[in-house]
């Protein structure tokens, strides 16, 4: 599970506003983070505005949270891969695969055209009926109150 720190800035109803602090794990453990666009825009933001930039997100208030206090927001396992899988393999593949059909069945390059724009149309179908949209009912990302350690000592 993918989790960051974050602090509840305000309510909206039955969701919460969330502020997420710092880097998350991915960002810490990234090979690429020199390179990172997100990086790059956040820090173009800092300079611009003289303060760190605001990363807001909108969560569901599952666990009642107040402003002020401090959570963990959470992204469950597999999810990023899964969406990722579904928003560039999945439509690649039938481009691809919509392409190669056409063209051996027609020899023209236009037909090839047509049959990668075919494929892209049907990912995006399976990509909207798989339930990656905005209205789905499972969320993608949760929050918790943040926990400190534990610890115990001898007396």
């Amino acid at each position: 599970m993918i989790e960051n720190a974050g602090v509840v800035v305000r309510l909206e109803g039955d969701y919460a506003w969330v502020q997420a602090e710092g880097e998350g794990a991915a960002c810490g453990a990234c090979a690429s983070k020199g390179g990172c666009q997100s990086a790059a825009t956040a820090s173009v933001l800092e300079g611009a505005l003289g303060q760190p930039a605001r990363r807001l997100l909108r969560l569901a208030n599952t666990i009642q949270a107040r402003p002020g206090d401090a959570v963990v927001i959470c992204v469950a396992d597999g999810i990023v891969l899964r969406a990722v899988w579904l928003a560039y393999g999945v439509p690649l593949l039938l481009a691809l695969a919509g392409a190669m059909v056409f063209v051996s069945v027609t020899g023209s390059e236009l037909a090839a055209v047509t049959g990668m724009l075919c494929g892209l149309f049907g990912g995006y179908l399976i990509m909207r009926r798989s339930g990656f949209s905005p209205g789905r009912a499972e969320p993608v990302l949760s929050m918790n109150f943040k926990r400190s350690p534990l610890s115990f000592h001898e007396g």
